[in-house]
């Protein structure tokens, strides 16, 4: 179940990078639009009418999705840079802005909505928070499946890997040469591209074009 729902997740996120920079092209003229990593915030705010901030927040999260005043605010930490394992703070930022761009298209509605499903006794889902490993917030005992019995886990891994799959473009990539000698070096001598980590991860990307592997 884990990998179609990951395959699904991919092909989502390649579907919704392909689609804002198809907008960014048109909007900003240009045929060559930079990586989608490097304009994560303007993919967010200009094409999918969100409201994004840095702030705050726990060191357990990396960023949040609200509706407030008729539209989706996202709320990225502003103190990325001291969460524990932490290296590179703008490619995880721009990587979480397209994680929450997933959740702007494709899960917004749950807080939309929340107000009208809303029970006597529950109050309705005020936001959606993406913690560090979502893996690892799961009350004793809970399994992630397909049951849909954990939906923000499941919610969270689609995110996840979605979003990954959007910032990585093989057409950006082709024209770096960085990448192209990291391409050579999984293709060279006898040894196959799938018989060494790199190259396996240089084959998968080239089988998937964007598959988030290579950020892994």
């Amino acid at each position: 179940m884990t990998d179609r729902l990951r395959q699904e997740a991919w092909d989502y996120g390649r579907s919704l990078r392909d689609q804002l920079l198809t907008q960014y092209r048109e909007e900003y003229g240009e045929d060559v639009p930079p990586p989608p990593a490097k304009i994560a915030d303007q993919l967010l705010t200009d094409f999918l009418g969100a409201n994004l901030r840095f702030g705050p927040l726990p060191l357990n999260i990396y960023a949040q999705t609200e509706w407030k005043d008729d539209r989706p605010v996202v709320t990225v930490n502003s103190f990325t840079g001291q969460i524990p394992g932490v290296k590179d703070v703008e490619g995880i930022q721009n990587v979480a802005m397209l994680h929450e761009a997933v959740h702007v298209e494709r899960d917004i509605s749950e807080l939309k909505s929340g107000p009208q499903l809303t029970l006597p006794d529950f109050g309705p889902p005020t936001k959606i928070v993406c913690h560090r490993d979502f893996r690892n917030w799961r009350r004793p005992g809970e399994r992630f499946s397909s049951s849909g019995d954990i939906p923000e886990s499941m919610r969270e891994f689609f995110a996840e890997e979605a979003g990954r799959a959007a910032a990585v473009s093989y057409q950006a990539l082709s024209r770096s040469e960085a990448f192209q000698g990291f391409c050579r070096l999984g293709d060279k001598g006898t040894t196959k591209p799938e018989s060494t980590e790199g190259g396996r991860r240089v084959s998968v990307l080239r089988r998937q074009e964007g598959a988030p592997v290579l950020l892994g």
